[in-house]
């Protein structure tokens, strides 16, 4: 009997994922289904997601499908949305039914809720120095905490985490997310080692949220706490008594939000024309549809999980931040002189769409623009030189993940002066 009892579950099970995919596939009389890559029974486009460097297959759909195209795996129906145009007309226009929050089960599982002078000393670990300075500027305005080294054991904890949760978050990385049920399965269970990694990495998030709150707590206590978002938080609350938990909970998760998300004209057009010519989020954050909606003559079925594909190449015209409508005919090109148009639309697609657009936008911009340009007045960049040969400019290769940035490469970093060296030897001392 125990056997018959397994038959039927199983039959059961089949039959509910055959309906499901049924449901999930249907297309209203009179529709089309957007253009994708055509998938398989079942398994649909679950083989043809890219592993490592997705932004570049879906470059290369974006050339052959156009402004949308659609994938579906099982349990998910994915849409890509590419051009300028349709961006703004379903993110912002029809915002009210492509805002929902996509529920990641990773991400769900996993959140359970410096100086210029080190530069000058180890210019090869250049990209880590400028990190370390943003990560200690969040360190200090939202928590009041003040990083006085790159070996800051708050900053070493964030930077883990954040890289961590950053390689968990590429389609694909873990099954789970493709086939939730599979978070049902014991950690023990053969083959089961995700939820042991996802685990160990909740535990590390945790860590990250709550650790810098209990530091700022206790300077609160002492008397000397530095003016910050938890500070502030905490003092406020202080006056409403109701709901301690809740406000427990703002007081972990909104600093986590900071930190997970008219000097020279010139040198703000750079830091415009670079957040537009190589998006940093070559996908964006997900949204998920509401409802039923038809796009151009295609039906899109309620919770499809919508991306707008910010980094294209130079293939298509209409391409979010590579628009030649927008941005001009040499909208492939990287030209900091356009944003010198005041008429020229900032590249505001690098930080999200509309409703889900980046919380921390502007900490994130106004932090990064600060940190290029303390560099800039210091030091000459400058590609690496073969012998007494030409210069060799670094290969455009960048690492896989949710957040796009190059793969390492030499440099050289040359204080502009005499007068330079002088000022970061002081300020050493």
């Amino acid at each position: 009997m125990p056997s018959s009892t397994i038959i039927y579950t199983g039959i059961a099970g089949v039959a509910l994922y055959l309906v499901s995919y049924w449901w999930k596939t249907r297309i209203p009389r009179g529709l089309k289904r957007p253009p994708g890559p055509p998938g398989h029974f079942l398994t649909g486009n679950l083989l043809d997601l890219p592993r490592s460097e997705e932004w570049l297959t879906f470059n290369r759909w974006t050339k052959e499908y156009g402004d949308l195209f659609y994938l579906s795996v099982p349990g998910a129906s994915l849409l890509f949305v590419n051009s300028y145009e349709l961006a703004n007309e379903l993110f912002d226009k029809r915002g009210s039914i492509y805002s929902d929050r996509y529920q990641s089960t990773i991400m769900n599982e996993l959140l359970p809720l410096r100086s210029s002078d080190e530069v000058y000393e180890s210019p090869e670990n250049y990209r880590r120095h400028v990190r370390c300075y943003l990560g200690a500027l969040v360190l200090e305005v939202t928590y009041g905490i003040e990083a006085t080294s790159e070996e800051d054991p708050l900053l070493v904890l964030s930077e883990n985490t954040v890289q961590r949760v950053t390689e968990a978050g590429i389609p694909g990385t873990y099954l789970v997310d493709i086939f939730p049920v599979l978070k049902h399965i014991p950690s023990w269970f053969p083959g089961a080692k995700f939820q042991r990694e996802l685990n160990q990495l909740g535990k590390q998030v945790t860590e990250m949220l709550n650790k810098p709150v209990e530091i700022a707590k206790a300077s609160l206590k002492r008397g000397d706490a530095r003016s910050s978002v938890v500070s502030a938080l905490i003092e406020n609350f202080e006056n409403d008594p109701d709901r301690p938990d809740d406000h427990e909970d703002i007081i972990k998760q909104v600093p986590g939000l900071v930190y997970i998300g008219a000097i020279d004209t010139y040198t703000r057009a750079v830091f415009q024309e670079l957040l537009r010519w190589n998006a940093v989020a070559p996908v964006g954050v997900p949204h998920t549809l509401k409802v039923d909606d038809v796009v151009n003559g295609c039906f899109i079925p309620k919770g499809t999980i919508v991306f707008g594909n910010t980094w294209q190449g130079i293939s298509h015209p209409s391409s979010l931040l590579r628009s030649k409508s927008v941005y001009g005919p040499d909208a492939d090109k990287f030209n900091p002189e356009r944003f010198l148009d005041k008429g020229m639309p900032p590249p505001d697609f690098a930080f999200g769409y509309g409703r889900r657009e980046c919380p921390g936008r502007y900490f994130a911009q106004n932090g990064a623009f600060i940190a290029m340009v303390n560099i800039l007045h210091l030091f000459n960049i400058l590609p690496l030189q073969g012998g007494n040969g030409p210069e060799l400019p670094p290969e455009n290769h960048f690492e896989s993940g949710t957040v796009l940035q190059p793969k390492p490469f030499k440099l050289r970093i040359i204080p502009r002066s005499p007068d330079t060296i002088k000022t970061l030897e002081e300020l050493d001392h």
